[in-house]
Formats: C-alpha cells, structure tokens, sequence
C-alpha cells in the first residue's frame, strides 16, 4: 500500500517534478495510522457491544425466570386468599339467614 495517490505518481513520472498540492509522506503515514486506529477502535466497540448484548440476554431470561416462578407463587397464595374470601362470604350469609329465620319465628 502506497503513502502516495495513484494520480500524484503518475503526474510526477510525467513531469519529473513533484506536483505542488502533494502532501508529504508524513501526512499519508499519519494518514493510514488513523485508519487503522479507527479500524482497531470499532473492532473494539463490536466486541464490547457483542459482550454486553450476551450479558443483556442473560439477565432478560434469568429475570423473566424470576418474575414466572413469583407468579406462579402469587397464584397459589390468590387461590387461598380466594377461597378464604368465599368461605368468610358463605358465613356471612348463612349468619344472616340464621337472624332473619329467627326473627321470623318470634
């Protein structure tokens, strides 16, 4: 890989002097040393995002784990407190009945 443009070398053969907008091998170095840096910087960056991305997703699944066995839990004890919410119901009523058929009978 040349420090130099194609069409800059091809003006100095044909001229044999170099043309006066050329900038200096230096600049070209720097030039490709950016570049590479900038490559090694987004390789960088992907494997951190690809990282974290994992991590992400591992966390997404352990808590969606969590959150299903809480259900799951919450359920059982609505069924209990439902269960126990009918039967104090139940008792109500018949109470009730029990004074009104009382009342009835005097």
């Amino acid at each position: 890989m040349s420090a130099v443009p194609e069409e800059a070398l091809k003006e100095t053969a044909a001229t044999s002097e170099p043309p006066n907008r050329l900038a200096s091998p230096e600049f070209f170095f720097l030039l490709q040393r950016i570049d590479r840096l900038d490559e090694k910087l987004s390789r960088e960056i992907k494997e951190v995002d690809l990282k974290l991305t994992a991590r992400i997703d591992n966390l997404d699944e352990k808590l969606s784990r969590e959150i299903k066995e809480v259900e799951v839990r919450l359920d059982a004890k609505l069924d209990t407190l439902r269960f126990w919410t009918i039967g104090a119901v139940i008792t109500l009523i018949a109470g009730f009945a029990g004074v009104i058929i009382a009342l009835l009978q005097r």
